[in-house]
């Protein structure tokens, strides 16, 4: 079939006939002029995430994925086209039976110069931790991790003398693991580690950080590069992220990749100024998260600092994912005429909670506080339309490719490591020991405001818990394990902190409400001292 489908391809483009039954692959060709040869491998929902990929690239991007590149002899003109159209093939798709015709058969169905392998599973089989060897823990989609990889191996032919020349600059000073963005590549004892196998493999340096990492996570590559500036005055990895952002963006903006669920990722437009046109980023602007600004060596150009001024409810260590409703870009410039003050979460519970909600203890519903400020930092928990609860993000998120059952699911969760991967508003910011190339074992818990709570559950579908716990008939007052809105003994070291919930206050009696009354407008009408003489 995918042998048919290319000939249909080759001869005239037409994707309503070689896919005339197939509406997912021909929107994928159609759209983004990616062939998938999958022999009809891959199902409905990993064809879906494959096209979102690549409507998630900016288009610049993808213009490298098809463009030729004349200095590459597999560049050259092939059956009277230059590259019509990528090739994503699955393993196996273009095979024949028996030598020698299969050999013949796939030089012809070299189909265009932009060809790639894609992973032979489904979306959701398997996942990886695409940042292993650092600070960090964030789980992909291996199918989708090839894919990326793949893709951005492309993106090397996009490069400006510039860039080629700041890549090369970048990759003679590096001279340890820790100084790439992903530091736990070919790690020892099977590889010679991160260092040894970039600087032998340089076409991998785009690859792996952008592929791998950046399209999936961009806020958490960026929590690496922190890490490396802050504890270990390391600035190379912020360096490699300031080129990834750059290539990446255009003059004035950026793109973050976040949130992966079930393969699907959303994208943040982030602002940016460069030094100069198409020279170093200067200023990243992160919606809802803050500001960075770098500087560089006069003499080598090099990075030499940067700062970080946080966003609203924000400390300078917090991690930060970038939201569509956070803090605007700033002006960058003082302008003459007053500009309406930017935006930020609430100041204010909602309406139907303007006395505060209840925080409760994690191992005791009985310990609970009235909490009248929202920006407080407490941990939480996510309940469902049953009223169940969870401590953990949902099944397809940063989970484990081995949970069955509804988003929700609890997790058989065994490991710090682990744990640091999978909780809400939990212990996901790892400390790295000494030595750097150590194995992380601990972590730094990160409390949430009450927006950053009630917005992350809705983001999975699910609810900050607004139910108070029931009571046992038989033992009174005692509080039972897995109960909502606390959730106790279901891991996360949260049975020790006081959780959010969105149960108002006045729902228990020893917390009472004072109305607040609205003020009275004042009133137009003026009283005008009489004068000596009449006026007109």
């Amino acid at each position: 079939l995918s042998n048919a489908r290319t000939f249909l391809l080759l001869a005239d483009g037409d994707a309503a006939r070689a896919f005339g039954d197939d509406p997912a692959r021909r929107g994928l060709f159609q759209n983004y002029s990616v062939f998938l040869a999958d022999g009809s491998f891959f199902d409905g929902p990993s064809v879906n995430a494959i096209a979102q990929f690549y409507s998630s690239i900016p288009s610049h991007l993808m213009a490298g994925v098809l463009a030729p590149s004349p200095t590459v002899p597999y560049d050259a003109p092939y059956l009277g086209r230059t590259t019509p159209f990528a090739t994503a093939t699955a393993s196996g798709a273009f095979s024949c039976p028996t030598p020698p015709d299969d050999l013949i058969i796939a030089r012809i169905l070299v189909a265009t110069p932009r060809s790639f392998n894609i992973y032979p599973a489904q979306l959701g089989e398997r996942s990886e931790n695409a940042f292993k060897g650092t600070s960090e823990f964030y789980l992909g989609d291996l199918m989708l991790t090839v894919l990326r990889h793949e893709t951005s191996h492309q993106f090397d032919r996009l490069l400006t003398t510039r860039e080629l020349g700041l890549k090369e600059n970048i990759r003679s000073r590096c001279t340890v693991d820790d100084n790439w963005l992903r530091a736990g590549v070919a790690a020892p004892p099977q590889g010679s580690g991160a260092n040894a196998f970039f600087q032998a493999n340089a076409i991998e340096i785009l690859a792996s950080q952008v592929g791998n990492q950046y399209l999936l996570s961009s806020s958490t590559q960026l929590g690496v590069a922190r890490e490396r500036a802050d504890v270990y005055a390391d600035l190379l990895p912020f360096e490699w992220y300031l080129f990834i952002v750059g290539l990446v963006g255009d003059e004035t903006s950026t793109t973050f990749f976040e949130r992966a669920s079930l393969g699907i990722v959303e994208t943040f437009d982030v602002g940016l100024d460069r030094t100069t046109t198409g020279g170093p980023v200067s200023q990243l602007r992160v919606p809802g998260c803050g500001t960075y600004d770098f500087s560089y060596d006069a003499a080598t150009g090099h990075l030499s600092s940067y700062t970080y001024a946080p966003g609203f409810g924000l400390g300078p260590g917090d991690a930060c994912v970038p939201n569509d409703a956070g803090t605007p870009f700033p002006t960058r410039e003082p302008t003459l005429d007053p500009t309406a003050s930017p935006s930020a979460p609430p100041a204010t519970f909602p309406a139907n909670r303007s006395c505060g909600v209840i925080v409760m203890k994690g191992n005791d519903q009985n310990t609970v506080e009235c909490e009248t400020t929202p920006t407080e930092g407490y941990a939480f928990t996510c309940c469902d339309d049953s009223n169940a609860c969870t401590r953990f993000h949902p099944v397809g998120t940063v989970g484990d490719e081995t949970d069955t059952g509804p988003p929700y699911a609890f997790r058989a969760v065994t490991g710090a490591n682990n744990m640091n991967g999978y909780c809400l508003g939990g212990k996901t910011d790892l400390e790295k020991p000494d030595p750097p190339n150590s194995f992380p074992v601990a972590g730094r818990w990160i409390a949430s405001t009450y927006w950053e709570a009630k917005l992350k559950c809705e983001e999975y579908g699910l609810r900050l818990c607004d139910q108070k716990p029931p009571q046992d008939p038989d033992n009174p007052g005692v509080t039972s394990a897995g109960v909502a809105p606390h959730c106790k003994s279901t891991k996360c070291n949260k049975d020790d902190k006081m959780i959010w919930t969105d149960i108002p206050c006045e729902e228990y009696g020893q917390f009472t409400c004072a109305p607040t009354v609205a003020p009275t407008e004042a009133q137009t009408t003026t009283t005008v001292a009489p004068t000596d003489a009449p006026t007109d």
